[in-house]
C-alpha cells in the first residue's frame, strides 16, 4: 500500500513538475507577445489648438489637467489614456474666470490614436491611420478647421488629382496615399476656383502618416490662413515618428 502511495506521489510531483513549466513557458511567450504587440495597444490622443478666438486654452481629460496655456497654433505631444469614456473639457486660459469654451463626452477605443481640433465653433476629432505603407509611400488627408472658408479644393504640386474637394468647415478628406517629398499645397474656394492661399514646403516622409490642418482666418495678420503639418509614424516605423512640425509659411 504504502508504495503504491509512493508512486502516486512521484506521478503527482512530475505532473505538478510539467503543469509548472508549462506554465511558466506560458508566460514567457505573452511577455513576448506583449512587448512587440505594445504600441498596438498603447491608446492616445493628440490636440491642436486651431481657435482663432482665443489665444491660449486649457485642456482637461476626465477632470485632470493635461494642457496649460495651450497657445494658438500649438499642437501637443501624444497623450496616453485609457479606453472607455473620455470627459474633454477646454477652457479659455486667461486672467481671471477661465470660462468652459467646450465639455463633452467622447468614446475612446483601445489602440487608436484620436486626434482633436480645438476650432472656433467646433472640436474635430478623427482617428489617425496607422497602418503600414510601402517604403516609398505616404499617407495624408486634409483636416479643415477654418471657419471662415467656403467649400474649398486643395492640390499639391505634382500630385496626381486632388487631396480634397468641395471639403467644408469641420470635415477631413480620406487618406491619399502619395510619393514623400516636398510640397506646396494650394487652397482653392471650390465653386470659384478663387486661389485663397498657398502653404509652401511641407514635406512627407516615407512610411509616415500626416494630417495637413487648414486653420487660420481671412484678413487676419495675427492668426492667417495656413496649414499645420502633424506627422506621426507607421505601426511598422514608429521609431521615426517626428516632433510635431509647426505650420508651414502661407503665402497669398
Amino acid at each position: 500500500m504504502r508504495k503504491a502511495m509512493s508512486t502516486i506521489g512521484r506521478v503527482t510531483a512530475v505532473f505538478a513538475l510539467l503543469l509548472t513549466m508549462i506554465v511558466a513557458a506560458g508566460a514567457g511567450s505573452f511577455s513576448r507577445a506583449s512587448a512587440q504587440d505594445a504600441s498596438a495597444l498603447t491608446t492616445r490622443v493628440r490636440f491642436v489648438q486651431a481657435d482663432t478666438s482665443v489665444s491660449k486654452v486649457e485642456v482637461h481629460i476626465n477632470n485632470d489637467e493635461k494642457l496649460d496655456e495651450f497657445k494658438y497654433g500649438s499642437t501637443s505631444d501624444w497623450i496616453d489614456v485609457n479606453p472607455g469614456s473620455m470627459r474633454l473639457t477646454v477652457t479659455a486660459d486667461r486672467a481671471g474666470f477661465n470660462y468652459v469654451i467646450f465639455d463633452g463626452v467622447y468614446p475612446i477605443l483601445a489602440g487608436n490614436d484620436y486626434q482633436f481640433v480645438i476650432s472656433d465653433a467646433l472640436v474635430l476629432s478623427s482617428v489617425v491611420d496607422r497602418s503600414n505603407l510601402g517604403d516609398n509611400e505616404s499617407r495624408v488627408r486634409i483636416l479643415q478647421a477654418s471657419v471662415d472658408l467656403p467649400a474649398v479644393n486643395v492640390v499639391a504640386t505634382g500630385a496626381t488629382g486632388d487631396l480634397a474637394t468641395e471639403l467644408i468647415y469641420g470635415m477631413n478628406s480620406d487618406y491619399a496615399v502619395v510619393a514623400p517629398g516636398a510640397y506646396d499645397i494650394q487652397v482653392n474656394a471650390a465653386q470659384t476656383g478663387e486661389a485663397l492661399f498657398t502653404a509652401t514646403g511641407i514635406t512627407l516622409e516615407p512610411n509616415m502618416v500626416y494630417d495637413l490642418v487648414i486653420m487660420g482666418a481671412v484678413d487676419n495678420s495675427d492668426k492667417p490662413l495656413t496649414i499645420t503639418s502633424l506627422g506621426d509614424g507607421t505601426l511598422e516605423n514608429v521609431g521615426a515618428t517626428p516632433e510635431a512640425s509647426p505650420e508651414a509659411t502661407p503665402t497669398s
